[in-house]
């Protein structure tokens, strides 16, 4: 046996839509339902749920699903936007649904330099002082990398609570971690590895994964916070076979999504098509685990 370990699984949920390209709160609902017992509280409206192909009247109803299934201390809203105008905008829509738990992804698209990442974060901060505010740093998306030291600026304005690191800012959890405030927490978005984030000092993962492979990441959790080693090995191989399986893209978890509940779970977006091969292994694989 090991120590036991303290973690965390947020589930990044995708967005169902209809083949209309219409947002299926229904299923959307139906899915957090589902994870309701296995996570300990959703991201809604992030990448993995194709936030840019998102009007804002659609993320504030998507976070209106999820307090009511979920409960709004759960719900950890998205708000990332092109400009500060926007997610100002978007936040107050959001904290008037009762939800206090906002992530932030960097500034994107147009450069910016260290203070202008700053400032972008600061005017969410003032603006909502009793919101608990996580950054989102992913520089595969957002085209720039906030430095350790850049981080460590962010994470002492008032309200900042955590960081979620994806892509390549995943890779450096160990240097991330080294400037957090005590208590502060850091979450993967490389859900394969839980074990290791915990290792390097995170509180967990924000896995898209789970949302369709909720019982698989629970066991992992379990085990992780039991200690049994044989147990932790064995759950830990699932969990990466599945991440390994429907992780590399959004349309391969929506794919595990339509097979575990028989709704379509189409995209909006430009996204890569899933062979049928593939699609087989898939809902072979959500046959297994669910």
């Amino acid at each position: 046996m090991t120590a036991s370990r303290t973690c965390s699984i947020i589930s990044a949920v995708p967005v169902p839509f209809t083949p209309a390209g219409d947002l299926d709160t229904d299923t959307f609902a139906a899915t957090l339902r589902a994870i309701d017992a296995h996570v300990d509280g959703a991201l809604i409206a992030g990448t993995t749920g194709e936030f840019p192909a998102l009007d804002d009247a659609e993320r504030l109803e998507l976070f209106r699903v999820g307090v009511d299934v979920l409960g709004a201390d759960r719900v950890i809203a998205h708000l990332g936007h092109g400009s500060t105008r926007q997610v100002l905008r978007l936040a107050e829509g959001t904290a008037a649904l009762g939800i206090s738990r906002f992530a932030l992804l960097s500034p994107y698209y147009l450069p910016t330099d260290d203070d202008g990442v700053v400032e972008f974060f600061d005017a969410l901060c003032r603006a909502h002082p009793a919101a608990s505010v996580y950054a989102y740093l992913f520089p595969e998306r957002t085209g720039m990398d906030v430095s350790a030291e850049v981080l460590g600026r962010v994470m002492a304005l008032p309200g900042m609570v955590g960081v979620k690191l994806s892509g390549g800012a995943s890779e450096q959890i160990a240097e991330y971690a080294a400037v957090l405030r005590d208590g502060q927490e850091l979450y993967s978005g490389n859900d394969a590895t839980l074990p290791g984030v915990l290792d390097a000092g995170g509180t967990g993962v924000v896995s898209g994964v789970s949302s369709a492979f909720p019982e698989t990441f629970s066991r992992l959790a379990r085990a992780l916070r039991s200690g049994d080693e044989q147990e932790i090995a064995a759950a830990q191989a699932d969990a990466a076979g599945v991440v390994a399986l429907a992780g590399p893209s959004v349309t391969r978890l929506k794919a595990a999504l339509a097979a575990r509940s028989g709704a379509s779970w189409s995209s909006r977006m430009a996204l890569p098509t899933v062979d049928t091969a593939t699609q087989a292994e898939i809902r072979t694989a959500v046959a297994q685990h669910g």
